[in-house]
């Protein structure tokens, strides 16, 4: 990548960096450091996702005083999903910045992609200003996702939110089974368990098998998180 066009990036991103090269292996894929020798984006990325998990959990944590866990829990993997992340880094142009192989061209548009080169950009960040200046550009870029009300309406959303934690880390689909039925017929109880990867990773009760199955999801989530 071209100076002019890091200057672009950085003035698009609202940040001033002097290491030019840790920000250039931020946006370099795998592919394209296979080719060209160098490092790529692989080793910012484990450190970005972890200050942006610190990031988003800081910030929830106080913005929201009154809410249990797993309200918080699903917020956090609201704001950290892959699908978040990728859009945050295609609306300031990292599709256009990320070096990728020769063979590689279309995979700088996939979602994946974007959400590690944005990771590793915040690792980048964090690395040369320290972590509460990178704190306040995740927050900042993530904008109107913070909103309270849209965070507070992720609280209902527990089985996508599930679903898109499993999928992130490779372990496929939730499978949700009702496991137990009880009460007269004007107030049944359901109990429904979810598998993540073959084990069972939460159950939850509710007055309808749908609600059942949120509510596993929401424990679910809780137990996925603090693996």
């Amino acid at each position: 990548m071209t100076s002019d066009a890091l200057d672009g990036l950085l003035q698009r991103l609202g940040i001033e960096l002097a290491d030019r090269d840790t920000l250039g292996f931020a946006l370099t894929h795998p592919s394209f450091s296979s080719e060209q020798g160098g490092e790529d984006y692989e080793r910012l990325e484990f450190l970005g996702d972890a200050v942006i998990a610190y990031s988003i959990a800081s910030h929830l944590y106080v913005a929201f005083p009154d809410l249990p866990e797993g309200d918080l829990t699903r917020m956090k993997v609201a704001l950290i999903s892959g699908k978040t992340l990728a859009q945050v880094a295609r609306d300031l142009g990292f599709a256009d910045a990320i070096r990728v192989g020769k063979g590689a061209a279309r995979d700088a548009t996939r979602d994946s992609v974007l959400e590690n080169a944005f990771e590793a950009v915040v690792g980048a960040i964090s690395l040369e200003l320290g972590i509460a200046p990178a704190r306040d550009f995740v927050l900042r870029v993530l904008g109107d996702r913070l909103d309270p009300r849209t965070l507070l309406a992720t609280t209902s959303d527990a089985k996508n939110l599930l679903q898109e934690l499993a999928q992130k880390r490779g372990l496929g689909l939730p499978s949700y089974e009702i496991t137990a039925e009880e009460g007269p017929a004007h107030l049944r109880q359901f109990t429904a368990a979810v598998r993540v990867d073959g084990a069972l990773v939460g159950e939850g009760v509710g007055g309808s098998k749908q609600a059942a199955e949120r509510a596993a999801a929401a424990a679910g989530l809780e137990t996925l998180e603090a693996r």
